[in-house]
């Protein structure tokens, strides 16, 4: 890593006066920079918000490879032959589980109204469900965050477990996280769309994770083949102005090869797999300011990386790193 450009991203962050919570930057497995902001310690969690979405796909993955939801293809409805549904019509009845996975299920959502309404009518699941299709499966991206919580009651059906002990004994456990809290609907279900706070440096482990192809110390975490999946782009969200080039599976594509789980705020697990590079960031951002974090790794992190083989030690370019780190808040 090119300290000179690492201290430039210091220096751009305190002059653009970004509110920043953390930074964690990775390169090769190893720890480059670590800095936490203001009142903000390494031990404390940070909510994640729609990073959320990314650990319900994962779990999705999972249970596919064991076996206990046999396919992406499969219809959703299928999962609630016990529910009484509005609007159930073909389109409906034609939604599969890699819509959900995909934004692209067709339902008539805005994110700016439904969340509220979702949460204060009782369960995720049934408001869903009973919303009017806009569009046929698979046709049109519309980012929705209730979708994610339709995949987190077919986990349920599907494994006997709730979400959160699933998430527990397959994926959190033999990663060593132990810190996570999940916020749940009245139902009692886990919201799928967000609700999990977690440390910064467990938001970089889920990145390692990917960047690792599902392993972790030898053991096949998440299928090798639904992390390929999942970083490939399976639909155009037409968001080039924000540097969102695709959208996999439940992560966006972004630009220079750089994939993300992002969260409302500036919550990023930033992973570019072609210089195995990793960023974290937690925030508190608003409005258009949400994409600073990102900016600012595009503009000095990853050209910082742009070499996979090792740079000359820089003892001043380092020193300039370590005097720019302590000069932010």
């Amino acid at each position: 890593m090119d300290s000179d450009l690492l201290s430039q991203a210091a220096q751009q962050i305190a002059s653009k006066q970004i509110n920043l919570h953390s930074m964690i930057v990775i390169r090769h497995g190893t720890i480059v920079v670590e800095k936490y902001f203001g009142t903000y310690t390494a031990d404390k969690t940070a909510d994640v918000w729609s990073v959320t979405k990314g650990v319900v796909s994962a779990l999705i993955g999972i249970a596919i490879g064991q076996g206990s939801i046999d396919s992406v293809k499969h219809k959703v409805v299928d999962y609630f032959p016990n529910l009484t549904i509005a609007n159930n019509d073909a389109q409906k009845q034609a939604i599969t589980i890699e819509n959900l996975l995909t934004m692209s299920s067709g339902f008539a959502w805005s994110d700016d109204t439904d969340v509220d309404k979702m949460m204060s009518s009782g369960s995720q699941v049934q408001y869903v469900l009973d919303l009017p299709m806009a569009a046929a499966p698979g046709t049109k991206f519309n980012y929705n965050t209730g979708a994610p919580g339709l995949l987190c009651a077919i986990l349920k059906k599907a494994t006997g477990m709730s979400p959160s002990d699933f998430a527990n004994a397959n994926l959190f456990g033999p990663l060593g996280i132990t810190d996570v809290f999940w916020g749940k609907d009245s139902a009692d279900l886990e919201t799928g769309g967000f609700g999990i706070t977690m440390t910064p440096r467990d938001m970089a482990t889920l990145g390692q994770l990917y960047l690792r192809g599902g392993e972790w110390n030898g053991k096949q975490v998440i299928p090798a083949d639904w992390v390929k999946a999942s970083l490939e782009s399976h639909i155009d969200p037409l968001m080039q102005s924000q540097k969102r080039s695709g959208y996999g599976y439940l992560l966006w594509l972004q630009t220079q090869g750089a994939v993300s789980f992002h969260g409302m705020g500036g919550q990023y697990i930033t992973m570019v797999p072609a210089q195995d590079l990793e960023v974290i960031f937690t925030a508190d951002l608003t409005g258009e300011n949400f994409q600073q974090p990102y900016d600012v790794f595009e503009s000095y992190i990853l050209p910082a990386a742009k070499s996979n083989g090792p740079l000359p030690a820089n003892p001043v370019a380092a020193a300039k790193l370590e005097a720019a780190l302590k000069a932010l808040p």
